[in-house]
């Protein structure tokens, strides 16, 4: 969906800085619960572990949030 791409761009702009749910709503231009924002995580991980099973580069940050791991390859 649109929201995802703009979640996934919001993460990959900046590998390894920590993004929260507020801050993912913003660069997707919804406003949502964060709940919400927990299902596009997941189904984003979903999607890219159908093209890679190994795919780990969203991680979750207990209380903060989320950030991309660049993994190099």
């Amino acid at each position: 969906t649109v929201t995802e791409f703009w979640i996934v761009h919001s993460l990959v702009r900046f590998p390894g800085h920590v993004k929260s749910r507020s801050q993912l709503m913003h660069d997707a231009s919804v406003v949502v619960d964060d709940s919400t924002i927990t299902s596009h995580i997941k189904r984003i991980r979903r999607k890219f572990m159908a093209l890679d099973e190994g795919f780990d580069c969203i991680e979750t940050v207990y209380a903060a949030g989320y950030r991309w791991i660049d993994r190099g390859t």
